[in-house]
């Protein structure tokens, strides 16, 4: 990046930017990988004051002004480091001019033509299948529109008195973004000044599981709203209504696509010792979900792994990932990794002490890379080390991460299972940042939990051993630092069905230091 130090900067960097934004009509502004909003050319300026480049931009609902001090002119982007409040808020920004962003990538370009002809085909066949449906418009957006995402079409329908709602994902869609339906759909409900009597769910054929058993655990009765569920067929040009099934026959089913603890304990590794001696006190050792490999970590950050069998193949490295999403996608491959030998040894050693050096609530860089990865990991391996600090009456020898755990997915959330002095069954769902899918993954969790409960899996695999465990479901806390639960929290956690026993609880901003709990509230109960 070019950086900007003076008047004949700022004036030289205005000039190449305004060259660059030539010909583009309208920039995407992203905040690292986060989508912030659109600008058309009327609603951002670059000026030069005081020796000084000033980007600034407004929206119907705000507007905002950084100071920038490097930029960089790139094929259809434009990346900005920009500051302000005295250098308090420091970030990094990207104004992408979408149409030549997806040129240059035909993957892209394949990704929207999917989405839009799908935007298209939907209405042909609620058409097709409900006559007396009238459609009223497509992709209709509440107030937060620039925010919600481009893989959802959104109707909005007319049947007699009755307004619908009608949400769907096309078949290319990645399985997340199709289990996100739910909360996408009640979110728009809530944005939108006309009631909706109905929202339907439109889900590619044979992926609905997640959805229906989602809907068999929620109550949508003080919304006012009848939630239904519809595969699409799109080869086909049907849609055929789904039903969810009742709870009783859900719980009793066996869950599906788990991965349970070995009962074999691993050979152990010829290099753990002297890995943990690099720091006994801080060091976890902990095998992997898939049980490929052991991973040693700080306060949730892997730095190496060993693995084969025996365990004598010994990794290192902390792969410089642009995000957290992609440090999670890629975290079960060995990328990024060295071998560990006597002759790397001692890079092993420089790294730990690196780690040790940022990763901490005192740290002297809160923008280096190893105490911004894997926040959630951080805030895990500080309530498995205490997880009393979240509840007194939790069992402080029994606190399990991931188990069971979904095969072959690595999720988004941290959870962990404990039990409490009752001898109930404690589901913990964790986010250090806001994520609208947190109550129902949370759910989702609760639900395999409850399914291994009801057919003894915990007592035959050698679980929670020399307890008794009590006869009733799990209890669900959903964990997050207080300020940072999603704004759709409470509308999508409010719905979980009074059957389970659900609590939001908010944690203090800044857990690093040590976790304390600031609110508890039940859930589902007005």
């Amino acid at each position: 990046m070019k950086q900007i130090t003076d008047d004949t900067t700022a004036a030289k960097a205005k000039y190449e930017i305004e060259q660059a934004s030539l010909g583009t009509d309208e920039w995407q502004l992203w905040e690292s990988e986060k989508h912030v909003t659109t600008l058309t050319r009327e609603a951002y300026e670059f000026s030069v004051e005081w020796g000084k480049l000033i980007f600034a931009w407004w929206t119907d609902d705000s507007s905002e002004s950084w100071r920038v001090t490097d930029y960089e002119v790139a094929d259809a982007e434009l990346h900005l480091k920009a500051r302000r409040a005295m250098g308090r808020d420091t970030v990094t920004f990207t104004l992408r001019d979408p149409l030549r962003w997806r040129a240059n990538r035909p993957e892209e370009l394949a990704i929207a033509e999917r989405r839009a002809n799908y935007s298209a085909l939907l209405p042909q066949l609620i058409a097709e299948h409900f006559p007396d449906v009238k459609i009223q418009r497509v992709n209709v957006r509440g107030k937060f529109s620039q925010a919600n995402p481009s893989q959802y079409v959104r109707l909005l329908l007319k049947l007699k008195r009755e307004s619908i709602l009608a949400i769907g994902a096309n078949e290319t869609e990645a399985q997340a973004e199709i289990d996100g339906l739910i909360t996408a759909g009640l979110v728009w409900c809530a944005e939108l000044k006309t009631p909706a009597q109905k929202l339907w769910l439109c889900v590619p054929q044979d992926r609905s599981q997640t959805v229906l058993e989602r809907l068999t655990l929620l109550d949508f009765t003080s919304l006012n709203l009848q939630v239904e569920c519809f595969e699409v067929n799109e080869t086909e040009r049907a849609i055929i209504a789904r039903r969810p099934v009742s709870q009783g026959e859900l719980l009793s089913l066996h869950p599906r696509g788990l991965l349970w603890p070995g009962t074999q304990t691993p050979v152990r590794s010829r290099w753990r010792d002297r890995i943990v001696s690099l720091a006994p006190d801080l060091i976890e050792v902990r095998e992997d979900a898939n049980q490929k490999f052991e991973s040693y970590k700080i306060h949730g950050l892997e730095f190496a792994r060993t693995k084969g069998e025996p365990r004598d193949r010994a990794l290192f490295g902390v792969p410089q990932y642009a995000d957290e999403i992609a440090a999670k996608l890629a975290f079960n491959t060995d990328a990024g990794r060295r071998s560990l030998t006597e002759e790397t040894f001692p890079q092993l050693e420089n790294l730990v002490q690196e780690i040790l050096t940022y990763r901490r609530a005192e740290s002297s860089d809160l923008r280096h890379l190893f105490y911004r990865l894997r926040s959630e990991a951080w805030l895990e391996s500080l309530l498995h080390r205490d997880i009393r600090a979240l509840d007194v009456t939790l069992d402080p020898r029994f606190v399990y991460s991931q188990v069971p755990a979904w095969i072959g997915d690595e999720r988004s959330i941290l959870d962990l299972l404990t039990i409490n002095h009752e001898g109930r069954l404690v589901v913990i769902e964790l986010k250090a940042a806001e994520d609208p899918q947190l109550p129902l993954q949370g759910l989702d969790y609760w639900l395999r939990v409850e399914q291994a409960r009801v057919r003894g899996e915990f007592a035959r695999r050698g679980l929670f051993a020399g307890l008794e465990l009590a006869n009733v479901p799990p209890l669900l806390y959903l964990v997050a630092p207080r300020l940072r639960f999603h704004r759709s929290f409470s509308l999508v956690a409010n719905c979980i069905a009074p059957e389970v026993e659900a609590y939001r609880i908010g944690l203090n901003t800044n857990w690093r230091e040590g976790v304390k709990v600031r609110e508890v509230a039940r859930l589902g109960v007005i």
